[in-house]
């Protein structure tokens, strides 16, 4: 079910005389019973709304596979559908503003900005994130990364190979003929600044490791067999390898990354380049010009739910990032997982954080985007609920309500989007499953004072319809919406 809260209504304003309930983070942390007896003093907001109006989550309905090649480019933990930052671009933007994403991700805001004429930008701490969001906004011409893979392949002597692969890559890939062509990709590529070399990288960590067709030399990823969302861990990855009988192949990794070029560049390139900066959000202001954002579409990293270093543990390695150090002699598997686990701290990434210091966080960001956005501005910001123990449930709402008193921006409108889990990832992780998100909130923001600025379209359905005719495949269905947007409005 998806649900439309419209938070400016004045069935939320408080009864005249009423006290109003006000929430502050330098307060001490409160227990779950005072948090669930203040969430009943709350009407059920959802209720009172239609959750087929010019709210609710249309992107949805779009079919599945919507969107241009380079979305897939890699996989990565904790995006959203490149539908829903495109929708927000269509309604409250126009060619030539600048779409602003402060946690970039693989990208997928600045690269729907651009392919619609925006300029799109994106900040992200994470140097996977970084480097797939800039191959994605400033990428070379298809000519020019072919010529580059090519250049690269003729100077590969296996014998010319010295560096050593750590235990837990070599256990990955056949020794024979792919570990030595990645470790001289490798070794060509890392921390290269030049536009075909970050976009052959981009490419490379994309297909690293997956899981296997039938035929596993007809498979586009390099490693043994294994998912392609995330990295398992090394000691798990040994075991599940011994235990399978896995096979690693000798698979041409200058070969397959050709192949991935081609399909890459499928489709045109979008008409306008933007920009990726590796870089913290709560340092936007040293990187993005204040008031310079029309609109900021993002989403801040979710309460104790993903690791990204952990489960990038191997493509941060091919980058030349963090676990290449690991001692090529350790057989302790414990230390070796310290290592791994060690990346997050090394990134310094907030995903870890209790609730407190979480709106502290969300705070912060909150104003850095508050000083980016313009007066005419948009932010729209999507915020997972978590079950972790210490805070269950409505993470986007009681955050807000802790910082709300505290940061530039207003609280217009929510969109409540519940998630069909059994598609997602995290559904294989057993009795932690319940722990990924279930509902995602997104929030409408504009700067305090300002009113919402009127969308570009006032029937949401054109839209809908304009992304359907870009995709194969069939509209999709939300309950409490018709799966014809037209019937809906």
């Amino acid at each position: 079910m998806s649900v439309a809260l419209d938070l400016s209504t004045p069935t939320l304003a408080p009864a005249p005389g009423a006290r109003r309930t006000r929430v502050v983070t330098r307060k001490p942390a409160r227990s779950r019973t005072e948090l669930s007896a203040q969430r009943n003093l709350a009407p059920d907001l959802g209720a009172q709304h239609n959750i087929a109006g010019p709210l609710a989550p249309w992107w949805k309905l779009v079919p599945r596979r919507y969107g241009h090649v380079f979305h897939a480019m890699c996989s990565y933990m904790g995006m959203f559908p490149p539908s829903l930052p495109r929708y927000f671009i269509e309604q409250y933007s126009k060619p030539g503003d600048l779409v602003l994403d402060p946690f970039s991700g693989r990208g997928t805001t600045a690269l729907e900005a651009c392919l619609r004429g925006r300029v799109g930008v994106g900040l992200d701490l994470n140097p996977l994130a970084a480097l797939l969001s800039e191959a994605k906004v400033d990428p070379p011409t298809h000519a020019e990364a072919l010529a580059r893979l090519h250049e690269i392949r003729s100077s590969y002597r296996r014998s010319a190979v010295t560096e050593k692969a750590p235990p837990e890559i070599a256990m990955l890939f056949d020794g024979r003929r792919t570990l030595p062509q990645l470790m001289h990709l490798r070794a060509c590529l890392q921390g290269s600044s030049k536009r075909e070399d970050r976009f052959l990288l981009a490419a490379l960590v994309g297909i690293l490791h997956g899981n296997h067709p039938r035929n596993p030399m007809d498979s586009r990823c390099l490693s043994v067999s294994m998912p392609n969302t995330f990295s398992m861990s090394p000691g798990y990855l040994k075991k599940y390898i011994h235990q399978n009988g896995l096979k690693k192949y000798p698979l041409d990794a200058f070969e397959k990354l050709a192949q991935r070029l081609e399909h890459l560049y499928a489709q045109p390139l979008a008409p306008t380049r933007g920009r990726a900066i590796h870089a913290d959000a709560l340092a936007l202001h040293e990187h993005v010009a204040p008031k310079s954002a029309k609109l900021i579409v993002t989403s801040p990293p979710y309460l104790n739910v993903v690791r990204y270093g952990k489960f990038n543990w191997i493509r941060l390695w091919m980058m030349g990032e963090s676990v290449q150090n690991v001692d090529a002699s350790l057989t302790d598997r414990t230390r070796t997982n310290l290592e791994v686990e060690r990346t997050d701290r090394q990134l310094g990434l907030s995903d870890r954080l209790g609730f407190r210091r979480y709106c502290a966080f969300l705070r912060d960001a909150v104003i850095e985007c508050a000083r980016a956005l313009s007066d005419d501005g948009v932010c729209i910001m999507t915020i997972g609920d978590v079950e972790n123990g210490e805070h269950d449930k409505r993470l986007a709402l009681d955050a807000w309500r802790a910082i709300a008193d505290e940061v530039p921006l207003e609280l217009h409108s929510v969109i409540e989007d519940r998630l069909w889990t059994e598609n997602k990832v995290s559904r294989i992780w057993g009795e932690n499953k319940g722990r990924a998100t279930r509902v995602e909130r997104v929030l409408v923001l504009t700067r305090k004072g300002c009113p919402l600025p009127r969308a570009n379209f006032t029937d949401p359905s054109e839209i809908v319809l304009q992304m359907s005719r870009e995709t194969p495949g069939a509209m999709r269905s939300i309950p409490g919406i018709d799966h014809d947007p037209r019937a809906a409005v």
